[in-house]
């Protein structure tokens, strides 16, 4: 629906059923995003297609940005992606994580840019110029529908991210505000839809405990599935529109009469040619982004990816002669899920880390660094699970093994990580900011380590320079284990 407030009645399609007059309504979701406008012309595509079958909504479940330099490293973070959306026809969004990547004045100047409207149930600002919408009620052909937004309160009652990103923004528990706000809106609805950045787990949780949400269109697990969860639907479409779920709701004076959910593969809709004009002329506005800066002789997996990164901040030549021994990296900050042989250009880097992340250098004793290690691995809990948990989360140029222990229900915690380096022994550690930041103890990094300001993206690009005679050879192995 490019605009809420108006409806064209032309658009409805019309059948005649029962002796009544039976329109269709559309509600087209999406959800993590993460920039990728390549995308876009697919989505436009399905929109229109939708638009001359009868009166469509087009909603997204968060994080639209961090993925992509043509967006995020734009002279307004953001702002291109948001372009597009206004293109397309988006008319509800919810917050994700990311959306705070860059700060809440970048996130002000996105919601500012938007025609569409933002909706976070959970999140409160103390910030001039800032706010958030709680939910909305719209109605169409006499079917009021009802549409809430939430973000994950995962990491100790904040979104994932850096802590100093969310400033002036305090949030409530996602899922608690979550039931409250679905059944409050319920009472003034004929259906209610969740459009839930808080990842699966939790959205199935939601649906065990209320019957008030006809559908959650999720994000921020990254899964795919669309299926029936007791008295809610449940759909999620992976993430960079690789797929796209579509509520058909077929109404008639008034009543809801049924729904149909179908989710569409967008790798089989063709582009539409104006919004790809756009997205070929984004790419073009930065020259120096499509610059090759090294070749790939052999494709790299995720894990070689990690690798690479993790490469890159170990060979760095750091202020007064620094070297380090130890490399941390988070497995969730390698944001190229792959490299193809071929030529690798600098958007494909500074891609690897949207988040314009830091480096820290210093000194820690072995047991430290089992210990970061240890409690991300057994973090989170069945109410409130971690995504990030229970898997080699932080890659390193040292191998290492978690051993684990067992629990219920399949997930098992670890009791001990072994460490290939001597225990009684300090040594030199680089790593990210985010971690030293969000798993490292407050004294180890105020006594043992600073922040060089040295970006990751620095390292990579430098690390790339060096290799332009040679190639980059990938190293898929994955040296982090479980035992």
């Amino acid at each position: 629906m490019r605009k809420i407030l108006f409806f064209s009645l032309i658009s409805l399609f019309l059948v005649v059923a029962c002796g009544k007059t039976t329109e269709s309504i559309y509600i087209i979701a999406t959800n993590d995003i993460h920039a990728t406008i390549d995308a876009m012309p697919e989505l436009a595509t399905l929109v229109k297609s939708y638009e001359d079958k009868g009166e469509v909504l087009v909603v997204d479940s968060g994080d639209r940005v961090s993925g992509n330099a043509y967006v995020d490293d734009a002279t307004e973070s953001g702002m291109p992606i948001i372009e597009l959306m206004n293109v397309v026809g988006y008319d509800l969004v919810t917050i994700g994580n990311h959306e705070f990547d860059k700060g809440t004045e970048a996130l002000s100047v996105m919601i500012n840019g938007s025609k569409f409207e933002w909706l976070c149930a959970n999140a409160t600002s103390e910030i001039e110029g800032l706010s958030f919408v709680e939910s909305r009620v719209i109605e169409v052909a006499g079917v009021k529908l009802g549409f809430v937004g939430i973000v994950a309160t995962d990491n100790n009652g904040y979104p994932l991210g850096k802590l100093s990103s969310y400033e002036g923004i305090t949030f409530s528990d996602d899922l608690t505000t979550a039931i409250t706000a679905c059944e409050e809106i319920s009472t003034n609805c004929d259906f209610v839809v969740l459009l839930s950045h808080m990842g699966l787990e939790r959205d199935r949780q939601l649906a065990d405990k209320t019957t008030t949400c006809s559908w959650i269109a999720g994000g921020h697990s990254h899964d795919r599935l669309s299926e029936k969860h007791n008295a809610s639907h449940i759909s999620q479409n992976n993430k960079n529109i690789r797929y796209a779920t579509v509520a058909k709701l077929n109404v008639a004076d008034g009543e809801i009469l049924s729904v149909e959910y179908e989710q569409i593969d967008m790798s089989t809709i063709e582009e539409d040619a104006a919004t790809r004009e756009l997205v070929d002329k984004i790419k073009l506005s930065d020259p120096t982004l499509n610059e090759v800066v090294a070749r790939a002789n052999g494709d790299a997996t995720h894990d070689g990816v990690a690798n690479l990164t993790v490469k890159a901040l170990e060979s760095y030549p750091y202020p007064d002669g620094f070297i380090p021994e130890v490399i941390f990296y988070h497995f969730g900050g390698v944001r190229l899920s792959e490299i193809k042989a071929g030529d690798i250009r600098r958007v494909d880097i500074l891609n690897n880390d949207p988040f314009q992340s830091t480096i820290y250098i210093g000194e820690m004793t072995a047991d430290q660094m089992a210990q970061f290690i240890l409690d991300k691995y057994n973090s989170g809990t069945p109410e409130n699970p971690d995504k990030e948990s229970h898997y080699p989360y932080f890659r390193s140029n040292i191998p290492y093994q978690i051993v684990r222990g067992s629990e219920p229900e399949g997930r098992p915690d670890a009791t001990g990580v072994e460490l290939r380096i001597e225990p009684n022994h300090k040594y030199r550690v680089a790593m990210c900011n985010y971690i030293a930041e969000s798993y490292i103890d407050k004294e180890i990094v105020n006594n043992q380590l600073h922040d060089t300001e040295i970006s990751v993206r620095e390292a990579l690009l430098r690390h790339m320079e060096n290799l332009q005679e040679s190639g980059y050879t990938p190293d898929n192995t994955l040296y982090q284990t479980e035992l």
